[in-house]
C-alpha cells in the first residue's frame, strides 16, 4: 500500500511546495518508507509515499521518469505479471536495474504507450501518468477497483490522490459544498460508487475495462 498525489493546472497555478507537501502528509501511513515529489513543465506535480516491498533500492523510488524521459509516472498498488511483461519486451527489459514492478510498468509505458500497456496489466494499481509530449495525464485503476484513485477538476485545475481527504483539503476543493444528490444516494446505497464524490466537483475514477 502506497500512497500518490498529483496536481495538473492548465495555469501554471500549483500550489506552494510547502502546503503541497502537507497535503501529500495525510497518506503517509499508507507508505512511510520514503517520499518524494517530482514536477514538469510547471504545470504538473506528483507526489509519492511509499511502502517498500518487491524492491527496497532506490532503483523502485517514484515518481518515476520513464527511460527515455517521456513519461512521468506514479503508482500505487502491485503487477502481478510484471516480469512476464518484462520479458516480452526482449532485449529493451533486459536494460532493467530494478527487479520491482514500478520499474517494469515504467519500461512498458515507454515501449508500448500507456493505453497498451494498461490493458496488459493483471495486478491491483492506481496509475497516473505525466506525457511530456502530448501534454496529457492520463489516471487508471484497476478493473476490480481494489485501490482506490480520486479527483477534482475545478477552473483548470486538476488533483488526484489516493485518499479523498487529500482533495477535500486541498485549496483548489477545500471550500466546495456537499453534494445533495450524491448525499442521498450514499445514504440510501451506504456507499459512494464511481464517478462519485461527496463534494461538488470532486470525483472517484472508474476501474477500467480492457479492450
Amino acid at each position: 500500500m502506497c500512497g500518490i498525489l498529483g496536481e495538473f493546472s492548465l495555469t501554471n497555478n500549483l500550489i506552494p511546495i510547502d502546503q503541497f507537501k502537507r497535503i501529500l502528509e495525510i497518506s503517509k501511513a499508507r507508505g512511510p518508507d520514503e517520499s518524494d515529489i517530482k514536477s514538469a513543465s510547471g504545470k504538473i506535480r506528483f507526489g509519492f509515499n511509499r511502502l517498500a516491498i518487491l524492491d527496497l533500492s532506490k532503483e523502485a523510488s517514484q515518481p518515476i521518469w520513464s527511460p527515455s524521459g517521456r513519461y512521468l509516472i506514479v503508482f500505487n498498488g502491485e503487477i502481478y505479471n510484471h516480469q512476464i511483461l518484462r520479458s516480452d519486451l526482449g532485449d529493451f527489459g533486459k536494460k532493467i536495474k530494478s527487479h520491482g514492478d514500478t520499474a517494469s510498468l515504467a519500461y512498458c509505458i515507454d515501449r508500448w504507450g500507456i493505453t497498451n500497456t494498461i490493458n496488459r496489466l493483471e495486478g491491483m494499481f492506481a496509475i497516473g501518468v505525466w506525457d511530456i509530449e502530448k501534454k496529457c495525464l492520463s489516471l487508471s485503476r484497476d478493473f476490480a477497483g481494489i485501490k482506490p484513485l480520486f479527483y477534482g477538476w475545478k477552473n483548470h485545475n486538476f488533483v488526484f490522490a489516493s485518499q479523498y481527504n487529500q482533495i477535500s483539503n486541498h485549496p483548489f476543493f477545500c471550500n466546495e459544498k456537499v453534494n445533495p444528490s450524491v448525499l442521498k444516494l450514499y445514504m440510501e446505497q451506504h456507499f459512494i460508487p464511481p464517478p462519485f464524490g461527496i463534494l461538488d466537483n470532486t470525483f472517484s475514477v472508474f476501474p477500467i475495462t480492457k479492450v
